[in-house]
């Protein structure tokens, strides 16, 4: 048979023009077919050969095993959604991925469940974006959970904690089956790790340690602090940022001691003092102890210098309650003292840090309308301290804090230089109607007074609408008398008023109204 085959080949290599292909004896089922071949039609004969030996070979395979028959998913508990909720659905993955969070937050209020047709690409988002996962898993419906169970890329949906799937899983499986443990089980998700811990790369050792931020505790603190002596600096860094969130953790009360010194309140102000030692003249001189805590130039300031950097990185991890506590002043306190003061925005952007880390929401809520003063930080995280000070505030607080200080300054334009500007501007939570009322009022104001073309702040309010309460659609409807026909504030108003008409509906459509 092989033979037969390479004869063909031949043939058709050569071209039958100058050799035929040769005559075949029927010695068996399919040369018998192939000697009935007219030999006259050269071109047609050698076809057909090879067609007969195609269908031969395919003829001679057996058949596979059927797959298993795959179980149907469970029938749905969450409501379907309304076909013009799908059409928003569509609308918002493929072209205002903005609006998604939004979506599915008001989908799961109403116990409601994403269209089939649209789970692979919102798994697949999933996948891609960790910071959507807990609003996409509420909305999955029975359809999803099981769909998710056939594609290993969607199994940070039904990661099943297995001893199987811990020693086999590739390194990102594995971080996530350590999450959903600490969520369950935070002591059990500790000594998992601890057993796999000299097993591991050091790559390994630095994602899955950080899983361990899920439900940190100081009964975290012994491992952290031991890890503090690992060989891979990428180890460490995890260890100590962990440490770090722990107020009454070894690594903050070495900070406290260091810092102590350095940070005097006399005289009504706060006086500073820069350490002696950078990182490289420490270690040449056996203090590798404040090396090991994670402080050194890696996170250098140009703008600060070397000492001051290094003095900035302590202060971060010392919680602010310790200097209201040393000093017997209120953080309102401790803010006008440093107003002004040649210290003062290295000061608030360590308060800031640290009273995030520290979960501090007293100091947040002073700290916020000074967020102007330590945004463009020194460290490069001005737009991360203010968003997460607003979510440690939580809505009902950051909503009032915000308009408070738009009543305050109601005669002031809404600018880059207006008190409420940044806090607007990372304010990513649903608005108030109140907060949602001025802000229009404000941005009716800026078009009227501004006749030429700003387009950092119409991009700005663009966003305002993503937040805004929709039901002030009738209110918003008055920017279209401010700007003229053919204004260059014409598109912006009809983008902004087509976008909050769209959450308008689509928050309709979702509750059922």
């Amino acid at each position: 048979m092989k033979h037969l085959w390479q004869e063909i080949i031949k043939t058709a290599l050569i071209g039958t023009e100058r050799q035929a292909l040769k005559a075949i004896p029927p010695d068996n089922k399919l040369s018998e077919i192939l000697s009935c071949l007219d030999s006259s039609d050269k071109e047609g004969s050698l076809l057909s050969a090879a067609g007969a030996f195609a269908l031969y070979q395919r003829a001679g395979k057996i058949s596979f095993d059927k797959p298993p028959k795959q179980n149907r998913s469970e029938s749905e508990q969450l409501l379907d959604c309304s076909l013009l909720s799908r059409q928003h659905l569509a609308l918002i993955l493929s072209k205002n991925a903005q609006l998604l969070p939004e979506w599915l937050t008001v989908a799961a209020a109403a116990k409601r469940r994403v269209p089939s047709e649209y789970l692979p690409q919102l798994l697949t988002l999933g996948q891609k974006q960790s910071n959507l996962r807990a609003l996409i898993l509420p909305v999955l419906g029975k359809r999803g959970y099981w769909l998710a169970k056939h594609n290993p890329d969607w199994n940070y949906v039904n990661s099943e904690i297995t001893s199987k799937a811990w020693q086999t899983g590739n390194k990102e499986a594995r971080r996530l089956l350590l999450q959903r443990l600490r969520e369950q089980d935070a002591h059990i998700a500790r000594e998992q790790l601890q057993k796999a811990w000299k097993k591991e790369s050091g790559e390994e050792r630095a994602s899955l340690l950080a899983a361990l931020e899920i439900n940190l505790s100081m009964n975290d603190e012994p491992f952290l602090e031991a890890a503090l002596d690992d060989k891979r600096k990428q180890v460490r860094d995890v260890a100590a940022k962990l440490l770090s969130l722990l107020p009454k953790s070894r690594l903050c009360q070495r900070m406290i001691e260091r810092v102590r010194p350095l940070i005097i309140f006399k005289h009504n102000c706060v006086q500073v003092t820069l350490p002696l030692l950078c990182d490289a003249e420490a270690a040449a001189k056996g203090d590798r102890q404040t090396i090991r805590d994670g402080i050194d130039q890696s996170r250098y300031s140009s703008a600060l210098g070397e000492k001051a950097s290094l003095l900035l990185q302590m202060l971060c991890c010392v919680p602010p309650s310790f200097w209201c506590n040393n000093w017997g002043k209120t953080p309102q306190e401790l803010l006008q003292v440093v107003d002004g003061s040649e210290w003062e925005k290295m000061l608030l952007e360590a308060w800031a840090t640290a009273a995030l880390k520290s979960q501090d929401s007293a100091w947040a809520e002073v700290l916020l309308p000074n967020a102007s003063k330590f945004y463009h930080s020194y460290l490069g995280n001005g737009e991360e301290l203010v968003v997460g000070l607003l979510k440690l505030l939580g809505q009902d607080k950051a909503d009032a804090l915000i308009l408070q200080i738009l009543l305050e300054n109601q005669g002031k334009l809404l600018s880059v230089n207006h008190p409420a500007y940044t806090l607007l501007k990372h304010y990513q939570m649903p608005w108030s109607e109140k907060v949602s009322q001025l802000v229009l009022s404000s941005i009716q104001k800026y078009v009227e007074a501004n006749k030429q073309w700003e387009g950092g702040m119409r991009s700005l309010f663009q966003s305002f609408a993503l937040y805004m309460e929709p039901y002030v659609m009738e209110a918003a409807g008055e920017l279209s008398a401010v700007v003229g026909e053919g204004s260059f504030w014409q598109d912006f108003v009809n983008e902004f008023l087509a976008r909050l008409l769209f959450r308008f509906e689509m928050i309709q459509k979702l509750r059922g109204e």
